[in-house]
């Protein structure tokens, strides 16, 4: 008799007759599903694990004034692009924007200085104090999508900008999302992507194949997964971040891709402060995906 405890599930078909095992990378064994293109962590790991990582040190970037600038400088910029996209697409006057993982609010204030009536939900404690204190009012409480906290019908927008790969239940938290939505309302969201051209160019060494990252999304288990969840109208744009050559460094440093990682380094050696440091429109790693609740 097969033991379905022990075999690995898609996580967005829940099926195990589609997946096998594809190949290890940081000590964590990935599988592919057949069926929907889906690749994902089987095991996941502990909740002790992910709480080392997401520490206070988890993102990028020196921890003094200057760097800080910098960092919330390429995220709001990076927003500014998000928002061209996802602005078209809203039709509600003064729509209500739910940001999950909001971190110190970038997205939030661009948002707001857009017209739109902002809340965030965001796990940090500390990150939430901050984006309250930038956006001076309390839109931005303390709390993760997997425990429940979401309304229903009261958001004209939701964005869940490189938050659905972290989540253990994607499938689960993307019907929550759809509930939390009114009528007609907007899901955005942006994760790495399987078909984008640095998947394709670095394989089983792309820099996305990190332990915090459970998930890993085609087009295709996208697609599925938001028509499963009741969604409808399922567009795909290519995501373009703002991020500057020290960012890139930093981040091919702390994920190492063998060969790619030392040639960056020994390049931002060499590379003058202003040019490492600006802010350059680049073609990541992702896709950004937009759907809607049917009316």
């Amino acid at each position: 008799m097969r033991n379905n405890i022990q075999e690995p599930q898609c996580p967005v078909c829940g099926n195990s007759d589609h997946t096998s095992f594809a190949f290890r990378r940081n000590g964590n064994t990935i599988h592919s599903c057949h069926g929907c293109g889906l690749e994902f962590l089987f095991p996941q790991p502990t909740d002790d694990t992910l709480s080392c990582i997401y520490s206070s040190s988890y993102f990028l970037g020196a921890n003094n004034p200057e760097s800080i600038r910098r960092q919330a400088s390429l995220k709001r910029a990076t927003a500014k692009l998000y928002l061209d996209i996802i602005a078209p697409f809203v039709q509600a006057c003064n729509p209500k924007f739910l940001e999950i993982g909001c971190g110190s609010g970038d997205f939030l204030m661009e948002a707001e200085s857009r017209g739109f009536e902002v809340e965030g939900l965001e796990y940090s404690e500390h990150a939430a104090a901050g984006a309250n204190l930038r956006l001076g009012h309390q839109a931005v409480r303390v709390g993760s999508l997997e425990r429940k906290y979401l309304p229903p019908d009261q958001y004209d927008v939701i964005g869940a900008f490189d938050v659905i790969e972290h989540l253990r239940n994607p499938m689960q938290s993307l019907s929550d999302l759809h509930g939390a939505l009114k009528s007609g309302g907007l899901l955005a969201i942006v994760t790495p992507s399987l078909n984008s051209w640095s998947r394709r160019l670095l394989g089983r060494y792309w820099m996305e194949y990190k332990t915090e990252h459970l998930t890993y999304f085609s087009r295709r288990s996208l697609e599925q997964m938001f028509e499963k969840a009741g969604f409808a109208k399922i567009q795909f744009f290519r995501n373009y971040k703002v991020l500057s050559f020290d960012y890139v460094a930093a981040h091919f440093e702390r994920f190492p891709v063998p060969i790619l990682s030392p040639f960056v380094h020994v390049l931002r050696s060499a590379l003058p402060e202003g040019l490492a440091h600006r802010p350059t429109r680049i073609v990541a790693s992702g896709v950004t995906a937009l759907a809607q609740k049917a009316r």
